[in-house]
């Protein structure tokens, strides 16, 4: 199940998934927990959607004192009331998703280690080297114990544009990826340097190897007095978290879709050439305040 999240989607194909968010307990309404998992096709005409979903990720958001912090794991083992690695925290991780302090820039990395020595996001979404005395404070301790793992993998980057239409009006978002190789799979990179982030090639007009796409515009619909997209029936609440993603060259293409269906469960739906793995994270990012956004 690790492969089928890290690799892109197969063309041709559709993955439909569910996210589920649970926040029972005192910390978890502030620090939830969401679970992805895919949908299989009925088995039975008695068969819940309950059964028919196999987990594949999840996530949880940590306590950081600059913005928010996503770990996203493969690991089953809190799902069942036991936490068989508690003291590692790098058990089960798969990737991790980090944002600028106002919620509007997003970064999603594979597992691996911080090339920014001591580095924290600055408000643009980029690393900015830590001083020594908030070194002595401990905030480098953690980021050592991954010292032995290769440097980490830039899988993404979200950024919100300003809303001139404020909490009245839908999301304006930007997602950038790595382009894909000829077999299909997506071009590794592993920057050292801000300026060879996603975020860095874009801000110096470096487009080459640069996958940009964006959120599709919704339409006011004066029935709903609410903007809407047309979810093919996947979404059933309307919702400012709600969006699809597309490209530019194919306005009918939809490269991924999340929206809400009740108060605690969304779906999520991706192709190529998003793997499971981003889609989740960029879903993720929906759920977070937009502090100079909205």
């Amino acid at each position: 199940m690790i492969q089928l999240c890290l690799r892109p989607v197969p063309q041709g194909k559709k993955f439909m998934c569910r996210i589920v968010r649970k926040n029972e307990g005192m910390d978890r309404r502030m620090y939830p927990t969401y679970e992805l998992s895919l949908e299989e096709p009925a088995r039975s005409p008695d068969e819940s959607m309950r059964q028919r979903c196999v987990f594949l990720l999840r996530a949880t958001k940590k306590k950081r004192s600059r913005g928010s912090y996503y770990a996203i794991t493969s690991d089953m083992d809190n799902i069942h009331g036991y936490d068989r690695k508690a003291t590692d925290e790098n058990y089960g991780v798969l990737g991790k998703l980090r944002s600028n302090f106002l919620g509007t820039v997003f970064n999603v990395y594979s597992n691996g280690r911080n090339p920014f020595s001591g580095a924290e996001q600055d408000g643009k979404g980029q690393d900015r080297t830590l001083s020594g005395t908030e070194k002595g404070k401990g905030k480098m301790k953690k980021e050592n114990k991954s010292h032995d793992l290769p440097v980490r993998q830039e899988l993404g980057a979200v950024i919100y544009n300003p809303n001139v239409l404020g909490l009245k009006g839908p999301r304006k978002m930007t997602i950038l990826m790595n382009t894909m190789t000829t077999d299909g799979c997506m071009m590794e990179k592993r920057p050292t340097q801000a300026k060879d982030t996603l975020i860095g090639r874009m801000t110096d007009g470096d487009m080459s190897d640069l996958l940009v796409l964006r959120n599709k515009s919704p339409q006011w619909n004066d029935e709903t007095n609410s903007f809407v997209l047309n979810f093919g029936g996947r979404v059933s609440l309307a919702s400012v978290k709600n969006f699809q993603i597309i490209h530019d060259n194919d306005l009918d293409y939809i490269i991924m879709q999340f929206g809400r269906t009740s108060q605690d469960n969304f779906t999520m739906d991706c192709q190529y050439p998003m793997t499971p793995f981003q889609a989740f994270a960029f879903a993720l990012t929906s759920f977070d305040a937009k502090l100079a956004c909205e």
